[in-house]
């Protein structure tokens, strides 16, 4: 019987090894900065969610995995208006490099201090969601609070509009944002296009 007290008191170890502390506390979410704020896209709704977060947290990482490697960018009202101006070039060929690139290029400017950005999203009820098995239409109305100071001054714009997120789910069962289209409002104003436009490489 003796024999056995080591070969009991190793098993017991190792058991208690692998068993939970009941008393232990539950892991918290990394903080913003390090991580960021991202769930899992298990659904379309939890995508554009994660695009909001990874956007107010300026955090390039999360905010490129919301998009599909053969992402698109579409603004057509915008791009008329930059074509007019000799800027039609702004809105063109706009895929998952140039929108990563570009909004790399906003973080950038709106980490400096007196510098902050602010983005909302609503569902649109003139817009009902459309969301398939495997293809997703989601339409958001946006409000975009952007601020700009210096020592003398500071301004304030509000970029606001109506955008479609068309959205496919991969083998996996996750969602990422294969085409971004900006609503034409059949008004001037400045909407989410536009501020983008600005700080794409040129």
């Amino acid at each position: 019987m003796k024999r056995l007290y080591p070969i009991i008191l190793i098993v017991l170890v190792a058991v208690s090894g692998c068993l939970k502390n009941p008393f232990d506390t539950r892991g918290s979410q990394q903080p913003a900065g390090t991580t960021g704020t991202w769930e899992t896209p298990a659904t379309p709704e939890v995508m554009i969610t994660n695009l909001v977060y990874a956007y107010n947290e300026k955090n390039i990482q999360n905010y490129q995995d919301c998009f599909d490697s053969a992402f698109v960018f579409s603004a057509y009202e915008d791009s008329i208006e930059a074509e007019a101006q000799g800027n039609g070039y702004l809105f063109q060929n706009w895929d998952k490099a140039v929108e990563v690139t570009t909004t790399e290029n906003i973080f950038t400017t709106f980490s400096q201090n007196g510098n902050y950005l602010d983005l909302t999203m609503s569902i649109s009820s003139d817009n009902p969601d459309n969301i398939g098995d495997t293809l997703a239409v989601l339409y958001r109305n946006y409000t975009l609070t952007i601020i700009k100071s210096d020592s003398l001054q500071i301004d304030t714009t509000m970029a606001e509009g109506l955008a479609s997120f068309t959205l496919n789910q991969s083998s996996l069962n996750l969602w990422t944002i294969c085409l971004w289209e900006e609503i034409p409002s059949g008004r001037s104003g400045y909407d989410w296009g536009d501020f983008k436009a600005e700080y794409r490489s040129r």
